[in-house]
């Protein structure tokens, strides 16, 4: 392991992870783009791009003057909620514990580190790096954005934390409020109303028995009531309505169009209504630049890397949608959006040198 290649990446990390980086600190969001941008201020000939939509920055940094390069690398620099002392790095038995150090301040230092070195080949490579600040909140205004503003690449590595592995396929999702009309009446007086929650309780037991809560990690679509809201708070009055959310998760054999119509089915009087959706994330795990990525992972472990699908999205989703092929590769961690996250150094130096790797023989 290089000495300077191990400082650095710990110094780059532990600097982000400085940056309290939730989606309500717009401030903070600004400010590690910036800091990423001037990190590389003095590599001549880069292509920095900065934009900016609803608040939420983005730097998008290339080898060559193009929009479409033929790798693309993916990071985002934006955090779920932490205490503060969690945006205070600590450096312990070859680890970087904070907030983002695995999710994903960790790989953003790996590119950034990476870019210095691909700038000072003799021929610099066909290589683009995006950093976005929204992929916890759903992508749409960072790597969606960027997509819908024409960047596009001939094979795109989201480098979401994976432990080495490689993540080909994810579940797509949907979020759904479902309302269901009542007739109020007194509470005492049940029979001259029309109870919601009576209806949605006899929907919600058909639905179960069609959509059950699986076996933990079973591959298949689930469909989870997350808020409900019925009447206006008092309590001994029959609501006139009940509004209810829905979190859907599915598999890519299965359609958005075909779930709202199961919705629709158990809750025949209800309105349902999209509020967000995502699609699937989904790559040939025998794609020729999946495998050529597979065999570097297991020259450098001696095992080959597990292949694995999720059950949660992540910004890969929008290449694949335009039909550019996407897998997630990322360093090895744990304590994902807990108090206790951290990143392994030497995860971080296996990603780079890997990376590398990939990239010289690109």
């Amino acid at each position: 392991m290089s000495t300077a290649l191990h400082e650095d990446l710990v110094a780059l990390t532990c600097d982000l992870v400085r940056f309290e980086t939730t989606e309500n600190r717009v401030d903070q969001l600004r400010a590690a783009i910036e800091y990423a941008a001037a990190y590389l201020a003095d590599v001549p000939g880069l292509v920095i791009e900065r934009s900016e939509a609803h608040d939420k920055p983005a730097l998008v940094v290339t080898l060559r003057q193009t929009r479409t390069p033929a790798l693309m690398l993916n990071g985002h620099l934006d955090v779920v909620v932490a205490n503060p002392e969690q945006f205070v790095p600590e450096v312990r038995d070859g680890r970087i514990y904070g907030r983002g150090s695995q999710d994903m301040k960790g790989s953003c230092a790996v590119m950034l580190r990476l870019i210095r070195e691909l700038a000072a080949w003799p021929e610099r490579p066909d290589v683009g790096f995006q950093f976005v600040c929204d992929e916890e909140i759903g992508g749409t205004h960072g790597t969606g954005r960027l997509l819908a503003e024409g960047w596009r690449c001939g094979f795109m590595l989201c480098l979401e934390p994976t432990d080495m592995g490689i993540l080909f396929e994810h579940k797509g999702a949907m979020w759904v409020e479902l309302s269901l009309p009542g007739r109020p009446s007194h509470g005492s007086r049940p029979w001259d109303g029309e109870n919601p929650i009576l209806a949605f309780h006899q929907g919600l037991q058909s639905l179960a028995l069609q959509y059950p809560v699986p076996a933990p990690d079973t591959w298949r679509t689930t469909i989870t009531p997350t808020t409900i809201q019925a009447g206006a708070g008092s309590r001994n009055q029959v609501p006139g309505s009940l509004k209810v959310t829905f979190d859907i998760r599915y598999v890519p054999e299965d359609t958005p169009a075909a779930l709202l119509a199961t919705l629709q089915t158990h809750f025949p009087t209800a309105r349902v209504v999209v509020n967000e959706s995502a699609p699937v994330l989904r790559t040939d795990p025998e794609h020729h630049e999946v495998s050529r990525l597979a065999d570097l992972l297991q020259q450098r472990a001696g095992a080959p890397p597990r292949f694995y699908r999720e059950h949660f999205s992540t910004d890969a989703r929008y290449y694949t949608s335009a039909g550019i092929p996407a897998v997630c590769v990322g360093p090895v961690g744990a304590g994902l959006h807990s108090d206790e996250e951290w990143v392994s150094v030497e995860g971080l130096v296996d990603l780079y040198d890997v990376l590398v790797s990939y990239i010289k023989h690109m």
